[in-house]
């Protein structure tokens, strides 16, 4: 997997680390690492759950806005359909996923822990869709699976305000399940070694069931990443990013 995502084995508990300090920036190399991983996970039946995390410090601060300014229209729809769908795949492995989520989780980093089944924040985590900031919106599934879990006015709120919440609010929420004194990492290989003890076929069968109860189902992912390519023909798109990318309080943010 490289240096950017690396995959390690404890007994039939897989956990994927974002692995590119110190904020884990969703690019192009780091997505195409994300999707091998996941394809790497999926083709083991030795694997029976996983651990999803970016480590002791920050899980994902969101994409790179440097690379980000530097798109058009043209480029941004096949970008952040590719990253929708590496996303979507995390989502729709046939295993339990369990996010360990410690420091920040924002942007596409929450949006790709919300892909999980289980999330166990530390308590010191800050999660967040601050996309609005950049005059664009999210693009990887955020807009459809914060919805489901808190509800279309709540997450009118959180997207178009683009704040900043704390661990114990987004338990409140019900953004993350639990939060935890210190790192979740602990918690969440307990949790993933529990479920991996578990009868495979009706663990793998109960997930698909209460998916299909609800979840980011395509049309709206679709209309996700219309909007946000849309959003890329506006001049507040290129003011928001080069902003945050030419002034310290933009970058502070993340800091």
């Amino acid at each position: 997997m490289g240096e950017l995502v690396s995959i390690e084995r404890q007994g039939a508990v897989a956990t994927l680390l974002l692995d590119a300090p110190p904020l884990n920036p969703f690019d192009t190399a780091m997505r195409e690492a994300l999707a091998a991983a996941v394809r790497e996970i999926d083709a083991d039946p030795t694997v029976r759950a996983v651990v999803l995390t970016g480590g002791e410090k920050v899980f994902a601060a969101g994409a790179d806005i440097q690379a980000l300014l530097a798109m058009d229209f043209v480029d941004i729809v096949d970008w952040n359909a590719r990253l929708q769908r590496t996303f979507t795949a995390v989502a729709e492995l046939p295993v339990p996923v369990v996010a360990a989520i410690n420091g920040y989780a924002l942007g596409g980093g929450l949006e790709l822990a919300l892909c999980a089944d289980y999330r166990v924040a530390g308590e010191r985590a800050a999660l967040g869709l601050p996309e609005v900031t950049l005059g664009i919106m999210p693009g990887s599934g955020g807009t459809q699976r914060l919805t489901e879990i808190v509800g279309r006015s709540r997450a009118k709120e959180l997207i178009m305000t683009g704040r900043r919440l704390k661990a114990v609010e987004a338990l409140e929420l019900g953004i993350v399940d639990e939060v935890v004194p210190g790192s979740s990492t602990g918690r969440a290989h307990e949790l993933a070694a529990r479920l991996a003890a578990g009868p495979r076929h009706a663990i793998q069968a109960i997930k698909q069931a209460v998916d299909q109860a609800g979840g980011a189902h395509e049309a709206g992912l679709a209309l996700e990443r219309s909007l946000i390519a849309g959003l890329f023909a506006t001049p507040d798109r290129r003011t928001g990013m080069q902003s945050f990318v030419t002034d310290g309080p933009g970058r502070a943010r993340f800091e």
